[in-house]
C-alpha cells in the first residue's frame, strides 16, 4: 500500500535568485515537524516494514510511504502532521543547505558531462522556468534565509496545492473516512495562483561549447525543443524515441555504435514537461571520430527518418514495447500512486494513463513521421559540443 502526496511546485516556479527552493525543502520536510521529531519519520516507516522517499522535478515534488496495509493510518499521519505544522529552524535550514550543496557537489560539479545536461537546458529554454537546474545554485543556496524558507512552506505546502493518492489492498470507502480524520484538522490557507509563463518560439540553431575537467572523451547534445506533454506531437516523438534509440534494437545506436563505430555509447530520450519539452540525443566519441563527423551523422539519420519513418516492423516492435512498458510503469502501488498524482495533478483526471497509452498505440507510420519532419528541424535544435579539459590544454 502506497500513501503520496504530491504538491503542486516544481523548480519552474523559482523565481531568479530563490533557486533550489523546491528541491531543499524535499529534505527539509523530513527534519520534522510539530508531532514527530527529526529522524523519526524515517525509523517510524523502517520499523513498520516500509520505504519512503521524495523527489523533486521542474514540475512537481511528491513524498511517498510504501507500507503494510494496516499501517495506512501511520503514512496518512506522517503527511498530514508536516502539511499542517512543518517545524522549520535555523539549524535545520543550515544543516539541509549544506547536505543540498554537498548533493550538488557530488552529482553535478565533480560528475563527468553532468554540467554540460545543465547547459543544455539553458541554451535550449528563453523564459527562465525551464533554463535553471532542479537543484539550484550555490548563491541562491547561500542566500536563503529562514524567512525566505517559511513564506515558501506557507505559500506552496497548501492543502489546496496538494494531490493525495492511496492505492494498495484498501477499501476505498475506509480509506477516505481515514484520509479526512488525518487531514480534517491541517487549516486551509490561500493556494498560489495557476502558473503560466510563456516560452518563445524557437527561432533558429542555437551552439555552444563546455570545458569539461572531468570528461574523459568528447560528448555531444544534439536537442530539439518540442511540444508540451499530451500533446498528440508529443505522443508520435515517444516513438521516434524508441525506434531511433531503444537499446541495440534502436536505429541511431545500431548504426553509430555498433556497426560503424563512431560512437562509445548514445542515448535518445524525451524529457516530458508540463511546458515545452526537449527531445535529446547524448553520445560519445570513439577516439578518433571528431565531434563534427557525430554530429553531421545524427543529423543524416534524423533526415532520413523525417522523410521515410518508420517501417512496419518497427512499428509493430514498438507497440509491443509500449505495451510492456505500460505493465511495467502498473506493476507496485508505488508506481500506480505515481501515475494517479501527476495525471491527478497535471490535467484533473488521474484516470488519463490508459487513454494516453490507447492513443500512442494508435499512431500510424505516417502520423510519426510527420511529426519527427515538423519538430526535429534546425530551427529547434540546439547544440551543446562538451570538450574534455585535458584535449583543451593540449590544443
Amino acid at each position: 500500500m502506497t500513501v503520496d502526496v504530491t504538491y503542486d511546485v516544481g523548480s519552474r516556479v523559482e523565481p531568479a535568485g530563490k533557486t533550489g527552493f523546491a528541491h531543499l525543502f524535499e529534505h527539509l520536510m523530513f527534519e520534522g515537524s510539530e508531532n514527530i521529531g527529526k529522524g523519526e519519520h524515517f525509523r517510524l516507516v523502517a520499523e513498520a516494514g516500509g520505504s519512503m522517499n521524495g523527489t523533486t522535478s521542474e514540475d512537481r515534488t511528491n513524498y511517498f510511504e510504501t507500507l503494510p496495509a494496516e499501517c495506512l493510518d501511520l503514512g496518512l499521519f506522517l503527511e498530514s502532521d508536516r502539511m499542517r505544522a512543518l517545524v522549520l529552524t535555523q539549524e535545520k535550514l543550515d544543516n539541509q543547505r549544506e547536505a543540498v550543496k554537498e548533493e550538488k557537489r557530488m552529482r553535478v560539479d565533480n560528475q563527468p558531462y553532468a554540467a554540460s545536461f545543465e547547459a543544455a537546458d539553458d541554451l535550449a529554454y528563453d523564459a527562465f522556468p525551464y533554463k535553471h537546474p532542479v537543484i539550484g545554485s550555490m548563491d541562491d543556496l547561500g542566500a536563503a534565509s529562514l524567512d525566505d524558507a517559511r513564506d515558501f512552506y506557507r505559500r506552496y505546502y497548501a492543502p489546496g496545492n496538494a494531490l493525495l493518492a492511496v492505492v494498495g489492498d484498501v477499501d476505498p470507502g475506509d480509506a477516505f473516512r481515514r484520509v479526512k480524520i488525518a487531514f480534517e484538522e491541517v487549516p486551509a490557507r490561500e493556494t498560489p495562483p495557476h502558473f503560466a509563463f510563456e516560452e518563445p518560439a524557437p527561432t533558429g540553431e542555437r551552439r555552444l561549447e563546455v570545458t569539461d575537467k572531468h570528461a574523459a572523451m568528447p560528448a555531444l547534445h544534439v536537442n530539439f525543443k518540442v511540444k508540451e506533454r499530451r500533446h498528440p506531437d508529443f505522443f508520435a516523438l515517444a516513438v521516434v524515441e524508441r525506434i531511433l534509440g531503444a537499446g541495440e534494437s534502436g536505429r541511431l545506436w545500431r548504426r553509430l555504435v555498433k556497426d560503424e563505430s563512431l560512437a562509445l555509447s548514445l542515448s535518445v530520450s524525451l524529457d516530458e514537461r508540463r511546458g515545452p519539452s526537449l527531445f535529446r540525443v547524448f553520445a560519445l566519441a570513439r577516439p578518433g571520430v571528431t565531434l563534427e563527423r557525430l554530429e553531421a551523422e545524427i543529423l543524416l539519420d534524423l533526415e532520413r527518418f523525417a522523410a521515410d519513418g518508420p517501417t512496419p516492423r518497427e512499428m509493430e516492435r514498438i507497440r509491443r514495447m509500449i505495451l510492456a512498458s505500460a505493465v511495467r510503469a502498473t506493476q507496485t502501488t508505488h508506481a500506480i500512486a505515481f501515475l494517479l498524482s501527476e495525471y491527478g495533478l497535471y490535467d484533473g483526471d488521474p484516470g488519463l494513463f490508459p487513454r494516453d497509452v490507447e492513443a500512442v498505440l494508435a499512431l500510424d507510420a505516417a502520423t510519426v513521421r510527420e511529426a519527427a519532419a515538423r519538430l526535429l528541424v534546425a530551427a529547434r535544435r540546439s547544440v551543446v559540443t562538451v570538450v574534455p579539459q585535458e584535449s583543451r590544454e593540449a590544443a
